[in-house]
């Protein structure tokens, strides 16, 4: 009994199916990309760079042999809204917290930010010797001269930013910080 059904493999036909099935491809692609969209990612929990919001420059690191040292860099807020800089983290330290001293003359002494560091819109904040610095606290190596080691930023909107600083000699304001064991209430967990 003759079949009814025709089946045409010409190559009009072929070209055609291959279209058919390029444009059902590219509908299931572009379903799959809509995922990625800025609502659908700014529900993750997943951290993304800062640089475009907080440019840091003149990064440092005071040479150590061991112990603690301090961190410097200047932050520039190239945002017209107020940015604010919650943690710092470094594989070469056990702790890593801002500072700031407070006092004047003999008497300054050294404490914990109580809350994030503010960097204000189109603003730029240092951190200096003898002001708001990066306290490395537990060295895990010695930090030489010459040498570099990278921090960590993180944002109060979860963003991280890797930064290199310089290790230099700095002789400079003579800090002389307390053993460890002493410095109870800067890096206790």
């Amino acid at each position: 009994m003759p079949s009814n059904t025709t089946t045409l493999n010409t190559p009009t036909t072929r070209f055609a199916r291959a279209g058919v099935i390029a444009v059902v491809a590219a509908a299931l692609l572009s379903g799959c990309a809509s995922a990625n969209t800025p609502d659908a990612a700014s529900h993750g929990t997943h951290s993304t760079t800062h640089e475009d919001a907080v440019h840091v420059s003149e990064a440092w690191i005071k040479a150590a042999p061991k112990g603690m040292t301090s961190g410097f860099a200047e932050l520039h807020n190239t945002t017209g809204q107020e940015q604010a800089l919650v943690s710092v983290s470094s594989p070469i330290a056990e702790s890593v917290e801002l500072h700031d001293m407070t006092g004047t003359g003999t008497s300054m002494s050294m404490q914990k930010l109580d809350g994030p560091l503010a960097i204000p819109a189109n603003s730029t904040v240092a951190l200096e010797p003898g002001s708001k610095h990066i306290m490395l606290m537990g060295l895990k190596q010695e930090l030489k001269a010459g040498s570099t080691a990278t921090m960590v930023f993180t944002y109060a909107d979860h963003s991280t930013q890797t930064v290199d600083f310089e290790i230099k000699e700095f002789g400079g304001a003579k800090e002389s910080y307390a053993p460890e064991a002493e410095h109870s209430g800067h890096g206790d967990s």
